[in-house]
């Protein structure tokens, strides 16, 4: 009787462990746009502390996976963040308070050094890596939490495409944009815009009153274990024009 007590409170320790490791921290220091024309969200001219991150910032780690290395170097005279993947995966957040409705344009620019070398099927769970993503997390004017992530897509995927993975966390497929990709494309900085409210209306309808509460940087190779580069300068907001 002790031998299953014991067993089961290893079991309780386990799972607390892994729902630790793979959830967000504190929602604090939220950022909020000041009301000018553009705001950014994220930004990697000068370093940031890692150990510990600064309050608002959050970095999310897998149990059964590294972490993706993260350095801050200058790439092509840019001052951005890199990050490196070696059959790893994490993703660093930013807590953010944007509507929709004042600032809809996502910007940012990014830099595929080294893309994901892979046969594995890009548009299936198997081959889900991509060498970057921005994951978004929206609420909605009723309170309902939606994601997605904009990627750069591998063979498969191009700018304007969409794909929608079935994980076992959740029953509704997520929903994956792809805003540049291909190997042809790597090896320079490319500048990319996306409207936040065509996005938002292609999965989930109407997105007056929508916010973007979260956002992340995420670089994976942890189902194909591959390698991986990525650099990002900034990501910023923008009113419509």
């Amino acid at each position: 009787m002790e031998f299953i007590q014991a067993i089961r409170w290893l079991v309780i320790a386990v799972m607390v462990f892994a729902l630790a490791a793979c959830h967000g921290g504190r929602r604090v220091n939220v950022l909020v746009p000041d009301g000018s024309p553009s705001y950014t969200l994220m930004d990697f001219r000068a370093p940031l502390p890692l150990e510990p991150l600064p309050a608002g910032w959050y970095h999310r780690t897998f149990l059964r996976h590294p972490p993706m290395d993260i350095s801050f170097v200058t790439k092509d005279g840019r001052r951005a963040i890199r990050l490196a993947t070696h059959a790893s995966a994490s993703m660093l957040f930013r807590y953010v308070d944007v509507e929709l409705d004042r600032y809809p344009l996502l910007r940012w620019d990014w830099y595929i050094e080294r893309p994901i070398m892979s046969d594995a099927d890009e548009m299936t769970v198997a081959g889900d890596d991509h060498p970057a993503r921005l994951y978004l997390t929206f609420q909605s004017a009723g309170g309902e939490s939606r994601s997605m992530e904009i990627i750069w897509g591998n063979r498969k995927l191009r700018a304007g495409d969409w794909k929608h993975l079935k994980f076992f966390r959740d029953p509704r497929p997520f929903p994956h944009y792809a805003a540049n990709g291909g190997d042809e494309n790597a090896g320079r900085w490319h500048h990319e815009r996306a409207d936040m409210r065509i996005l938002y209306r292609a999965q989930w309808g109407e997105p007056r009153g929508a916010r973007l509460v979260e956002i992340a940087l995420f670089c994976d190779t942890d189902q194909t274990a591959a390698e991986s580069v990525a650099y990002f300068s900034d990501v910023r907001v923008e009113r419509a024009p």
